[in-house]
């Protein structure tokens, strides 16, 4: 499940349309329901506000935020190599 403390750091780090995202994370991976469909946005949207528990969709909300600070941390580096601005590695881990 997950908590509100974890919810708020997910929101920041994902912003408002995560949902696509997850849908395409649990594709790749096969994930359906038990009916053998893809899972709508708005199961998506219960499990992350905590409505309701399901393992598979709460563990491809941290795939994909996992995912989203790589691709910013990405990001940041190539725009200060371009700029040519040096940054330590502690300023990036907490972006």
């Amino acid at each position: 499940m997950i908590h509100k403390e974890q919810r708020k750091k997910l929101k920041e780090i994902l912003g408002y349309h995560y949902t696509a995202g997850v849908l395409q994370i649990l594709k790749e991976k096969k994930v359906t329901n038990r009916r053998g469909t893809a899972y709508g946005t708005s199961m998506i949207r219960n499990v992350f506000t905590g409505l309701n528990e399901n393992k598979a969709i709460e563990d491809a909300i941290m795939e994909l935020c996992i995912r989203t600070l790589a691709e910013t941390k990405k990001t940041v580096e190539t725009r200060n190599e371009i700029l040519g601005i040096e940054m330590k590695d502690s300023v990036l881990q907490r972006s």
